[in-house]
């Protein structure tokens, strides 16, 4: 009878269309952005010999750094939905009759001073990071049409956000060279990631040719395969289970390469390197939980798809 009301009662048609505003910040790339911040809080905190594991201390200063950061990246999802027709969603028809376009560029003006603003009570490090976030996306949209280019700059943006923050408060140490060795892995595997999403992209494109042995779906297995081996030899647990577990999907794709497949070699490896980070951050699990079943709900209301799902269509 519960499954059935929030399945099928029609007084959800009337809800859903309050959610709009908010999902017109994209919060489900999160998922992408907020792993990079917490592998810096994650490797300051295992190099300097803590052991972090189930850390359940809160910091109000943390709050405001993914906040601040979550709020210059929205401000980038939603130019792109502006000024890019190719990134516009189900979402953005909704969005656009509601608002004017001088109303969007205002929101993307608000953001930035906000997400800034909040940076600037985290630390003045991290302000200048999202300062240099902000120039990169710039940059990047304007002279470089290779995303992965702006891809893995923000990737390390992000991590040295959370890696200073947690030098400041916690652990006092500074980021060395020999620290690379430990980052690397999780660099190439944040970036097998992003391949995976523009490769899922691609392939609904009409003049996409579906072909098996695909190089750009090797590049994958073989960044998941170096991460795999880095983290093994540096004998850091979390990037080595992540990587070992995800890398049986970027062989599907490879060897198959049926869309379900692509599908499958982007949700899962990113659900397990979400998933393992909350053995670490539990607190991540009640965000991810909450966003997870709104996100659910709304768009099963508002445009009849099951979305997210870790269910893939057998076609």
């Amino acid at each position: 009878m519960f499954k059935k009301f929030f399945r099928d009662h029609p007084i959800h048609k009337k809800i859903v269309p309050l959610f709009d505003e908010f999902f017109f910040f994209n919060p489900m790339n999160y998922y992408f952005s907020w792993l990079m911040i917490c592998v810096g809080v994650y490797l300051n905190l295992f190099l300097s010999q803590l052991n972090p594991q189930f850390l359940f201390s809160f910091n109000f200063g943390y709050l405001l750094l993914f906040l601040g950061l979550s709020m210059i990246l929205s401000s980038f999802y939603i130019f792109n939905k502006i000024y890019d027709v190719n990134e516009r969603d189900e979402n953005f028809k909704h969005i656009e009759t509601k608002y004017s376009f001088e109303k969007f560029e205002l929101l993307i003006k608000i953001l930035i001073f906000v997400g800034l603003l909040l940076l600037l009570f985290v630390s003045l490090v991290n302000t200048i990071i999202g300062v240099l976030l902000i120039i990169c996306f710039g940059i990047c949209k304007k002279y470089f049409k290779n995303k992965l280019i702006y891809y893995f700059i923000e990737s390390c943006l992000l991590f040295f956000s959370g890696w200073f923050y947690t030098k400041e408060i916690i652990t006092s140490r500074f980021f060395s060279l020999y620290d690379i060795i430990f980052l690397l892995p999780y660099f190439l595997f944040y970036l097998s990631l992003y391949m995976s999403k523009i490769n899922l992209n691609n392939y609904s494109n009409e003049n996409f040719k579906i072909k098996k042995f695909d190089w750009k779906v090797l590049c994958t297995i073989i960044l998941v395969s170096i991460s795999f081996y880095l983290g093994f030899i540096n004998s850091d647990p979390l990037i080595s289970i992540i990587s070992i577990t995800s890398i049986g999907f970027n062989f599907y794709s490879f060897f198959r390469f049926y869309k379900k497949d692509m599908v499958r070699s982007l949700i899962y490896p990113l659900a397990l390197f979400n998933i393992f980070l909350m053995t670490i951050f539990p607190y991540l699990f009640i965000f991810h939980f909450i966003l997870f079943y709104i996100s659910k709900y709304y768009h099963w209301h508002r445009f009849e798809l099951h979305y997210p799902t870790f269910l893939v269509d057998s076609e």
